[in-house]
């Protein structure tokens, strides 16, 4: 009887061994190895999947090409680098504020202004605006914002000076002098005209009707880059 029994736990033994056997198996009959073959036809692999992810993880990592680059700080307007100022923004037109825009203020500005100076006439000034929004990046054609700090430009004089002609300029200075002016060059010649955008970290702390100056010392202390663009008047 014992030994019965022992005979039937080694068969019930055997079984199983011969069912993990068929389970392990993928269902392909392997081919004999031939005479001269010292490895086993079938091979483990690699997932080809991980590999590739691993080679493009690194391909991104190491190719600075692939990196995303930072937005140029770009003042647009409406001539070309160095091109011709429409008659219409000067005194021999209806001198009228020429619109502006932007591209790539920084991310930590909190405030744009804009300077617009003639450089032949010693940076004698035609404008100075601050105070701008730098997620708003349009100011169009004689449009002030309502957040804007505008200077005192290059015409005002003080209200007891006596009409002065400023070298370089063919206009008298006045008392009002606030907000744009327009080039208006000597008859016969050709100036040149900067206008230089900042984007700034803080907040000017000055009234509209501030100097010229006093606005370009605020705005040079807190400045982060500037952007440049000039035009020239009359063009040929």
């Amino acid at each position: 009887m014992r030994i019965a029994r022992s005979s039937i736990v080694l068969a019930h033994c055997l079984t199983l061994a011969l069912a993990a056997t068929a389970c392990n198996s993928d269902g392909r009959t392997l081919r004999p190895a031939g005479p001269d073959q010292t490895a086993s036809v079938y091979t483990t692999t690699t997932s080809s999947t991980v590999v590739e992810t691993t080679v493009l993880g690194a391909a991104i990592a190491e190719d600075p090409a692939l990196d995303v680059p930072e937005l140029a700080f770009v003042l647009n307007l409406p001539w070309e680098e160095g091109g011709a100022i429409d008659p219409r923004y000067t005194c021999d037109g209806a001198d009228i504020q020429p619109g502006f825009s932007w591209l790539g203020a920084p991310a930590n500005a909190v405030e744009m202004a804009l300077v617009v100076v003639d450089i032949d006439a010693d940076n004698f000034v035609h404008w100075v605006i601050a105070g701008l929004d730098p997620t708003n990046p349009f100011v169009g054609e004689n449009d002030v914002p309502i957040s804007a700090i505008e200077g005192t430009n290059g015409f005002a004089v003080e209200p007891a000076a006596p009409p002065t002609t400023v070298v370089g300029a063919s206009v008298e200075l006045t008392e009002s002098g606030l907000g744009w002016r327009g080039p208006c060059p000597p008859a016969g010649t050709m100036h040149r005209y900067r206008f230089t955008l900042y984007a700034l970290a803080e907040h000017i702390e000055l009234p509209t009707g501030s100097s010229a100056a006093d606005l370009q010392a605020a705005i040079d202390a807190t400045s982060l880059t500037v952007a440049q663009r000039t035009g020239v008047y009359p063009g040929t």
